[in-house]
């Protein structure tokens, strides 16, 4: 599997790769990838699971230099022991994404079932009252899934209008149309994953 991923602040290359790529060389040892710069991007090689893993990490380390200037060889190692815990995680059919800090995990036994449904499937039907958790929990495995180089990309479908209704006629261009029938993934979305970071994966069609 072959992943790319833009660099933010090509000016703190030497921070994110480490003194001699140092901090490179830990998670190419460490997952067994192989990593490789091009002007500003980073490109990693290697088997799914380890290539998300690695992804993840050079996530994390990217956040951190959004607000610090450098990164200590300590800082890089926890965030891939962090990598490695939460791998475990998700492979034992739990969700590895954050809101406001906290982890979002099934709160009911149904929420649980369909989050595993999701995690060993490749489709899940899930149907119940409004406000239980169906699209919240569906974009919050999506997010898990693409954190951890399962998914390459996220493709959000809404149904416009139910079963039987007609759309009638909307103004303005294709977004403008779609936009409030989409405005609760993106919330889920915006509310996992930085802002700034979901713009950019729209900018490189990994979210569309």
């Amino acid at each position: 599997m072959n992943l790319s991923i833009t660099l933010e602040q090509p000016d703190k290359k030497l921070a994110l790769f480490g003194s001699s790529d140092r901090h490179l060389r830990m998670i190419r040892e460490t997952f067994g990838v192989q990593i490789v710069s091009r002007d500003d991007e980073l490109r990693i090689a290697g088997e799914k699971e380890p290539v998300g893993r690695a992804a993840a990490v050079l996530d994390q380390m990217q956040r951190k230099l959004r607000k610090q200037d450098w990164l200590s060889t300590e800082e890089v190692g926890a965030a891939v022991k962090a990598a490695m815990d939460s791998d475990r995680a998700v492979k034992e059919g739990e969700i590895d994404v954050y809101s406001k800090g906290h982890a979002i995990k099934p709160k009911t036994e149904g929420q649980q079932r369909y989050v595993d449904a999701m995690m060993k499937n490749d489709l899940t039907f899930c149907v119940g009252p409004a406000g239980t958790g169906k699209t919240y929990l569906a974009v919050a495995a999506a997010a898990s899934m693409l954190k951890h180089g399962q998914a390459k990309r996220i493709v959000l479908a809404r149904p416009a209008v139910e079963a039987g209704e007609r759309l009638g006629f909307l103004p303005g261009d294709l977004q403008a149309k779609v936009n409030p029938y989409l405005r609760p993934l993106f919330d889920a979305l915006n509310d996992m994953i930085d802002f700034e970071q979901v713009k950019r994966f729209m900018v490189n069609d990994v979210i569309e």
